[in-house]
């Protein structure tokens, strides 16, 4: 029995570990939405101001209750009669409701709260996405550098492998000899620690996107893949950002909460009240349920000091009005910040798009410095360390024109972000 308790488990593992999972950017971010727990205690939140919603108007349902009771008469002066020695048993009902304005303010505050809530998830549920999709394209940038670094190895040993020739041949020293070797071993630590940063990024986003970590993950596409649309089509002017529709929701929030309390100030309140005590005993010599206690009673209150300029809830009420010009104040930045920002992301999109073009010709020219160097190297014109300068040239290049189109798609995705548009409106393959 342990045997097989044991070859499960085995097998078990087995099966995690050689598990493997094909993503693009699109999968990666479903699987975040649907298993990210962060996100998850969002939803707890938002199903939990969704049921207090629902469940507003209870406050509308009479206070009930129920009890029972069972007497006997006492004396301290004798004994009672024999026909008072019993124990009388008996059951009791009563009811209340007490109905103001105010219960239908607390029924929209509770609403609008509510509101607040489903943005405050769309808030989450937008940063989450942000994320996944920002550590993709980064991801995405390390894979490439694996990549580049791999075939900066496989350059450096195709070299080393000539140069030996060369010396053979008698027309490379010793030195030219050691130091292609020594760029060989150079390039085998760089694809390491290329792996290294790769492997840990693939692990922050097994994390976000809560895969095992024994499950081998593999990326779709490239960085190349990803192409940037007309942006203009998108009207800057009327946009408005999730801090804006949550500064604009809190403030009817607080509204809200601020017209409640002016209702339970100065507002009346009627109040509704019934109860009855019912006894089972001796009437007339018949044993019966009879009641020997009921009323019905209807009460309208005001609470008179709530009107005095000092009293406790004038100064709840003037503490509404401060949130809300606070708040009102927080808005009108927000607004104008939020303009700031995609100004300056539109400015940033237009210069790396320039920059881009540059390295681009870079990368033209690097390589072509590099076929010509080859061809004299291999002619005895040129050293080996000058044509290793050439190749070095390239890949900064080829690392800049990765590292600017990565920063090129975190650009795009602010600006989505900001515009609270879906993102992949602008950046998409």
């Amino acid at each position: 029995m342990k045997t097989k308790i044991a070859f499960f488990l085995f097998t078990l593992i087995s099966i995690n570990a050689w598990a493997e999972i094909l993503l693009d950017i699109d999968s990666a971010v479903s699987r975040a939405l649907q298993n990210n727990l962060s996100l998850e205690r969002s939803r707890v939140d938002m199903a939990a101001t969704q049921r207090r919603n629902n469940n507003s108007w209870n406050s509308l349902i009479p206070s009930l209750s129920a009890g029972a009771l069972l007497s006997h008469p006492t004396s301290i002066t004798g004994s009672l009669p024999p026909q008072q020695e019993v124990w009388t048993p008996g059951f009791s009902l009563s009811a209340s409701l007490s109905l103001s304005p105010a219960i239908f303010a607390n029924i929209n505050q509770t609403r609008q709260e509510y509101e607040a809530g489903l943005i405050s998830y769309a808030n989450a549920r937008q940063e989450l996405e942000f994320q996944v999709r920002r550590l993709y394209y980064h991801t995405l940038l390390l894979k490439a550098n694996v990549d580049l670094a791999e075939l900066n190895l496989a350059g450096a040993q195709s070299r080393h492998e000539q140069t030996l020739a060369l010396q053979l041949a008698g027309r490379a020293s010793n030195l030219d000899e050691l130091s292609a070797r020594l760029d060989v071993q150079n390039q085998q630590t760089n694809v390491q620690n290329a792996h290294a940063i790769y492997e840990n990024a693939i692990d922050n986003l097994k994390y976000l996107l809560m895969i095992p970590m024994e499950t081998t993950v593999i990326l779709q596409g490239n960085l190349w893949h990803y192409s940037i649309g007309d942006h203009t089509a998108y009207n800057f002017g009327f946009s408005e950002s999730m801090q804006m529709a949550s500064l604009r929701q809190s403030i009817a929030v607080i509204e809200a909460q601020q017209r409640a309390a002016q209702l339970r100030s100065y507002a009346p309140t009627l109040n509704l009240s019934w109860n009855s005590t019912t006894l089972y005993r001796d009437q007339m010599g018949v044993m019966d349920w009879r009641d020997t206690n009921g009323q019905f009673s209807i009460s309208l209150n005001f609470r008179l000091d709530n009107y005095l300029p000092w009293s406790a809830s004038r100064e709840s009420i003037n503490s509404f009005n401060d949130a809300i010009t606070k708040q009102q104040s927080l808005l009108t930045e927000a607004a104008i910040n939020h303009q700031n920002t995609i100004q300056k992301l539109l400015r940033d999109i237009a210069r790396s798009e320039e920059t881009q073009e540059s390295l681009r010709l870079n990368i033209i020219l690097a390589e072509e410095t590099v076929r010509m160097f080859e061809e004299a190297y291999l002619r005895g014109a040129v050293d080996l360390q000058a044509l290793n300068n050439t190749m070095d040239n390239l890949r900064t290049a080829q690392n800049r024109l990765l590292s600017e189109q990565f920063n090129l798609l975190s650009i795009v995705l602010e600006l989505e972000r900001e515009l609270n548009i879906p993102f992949g409106s602008i950046a998409h393959e």
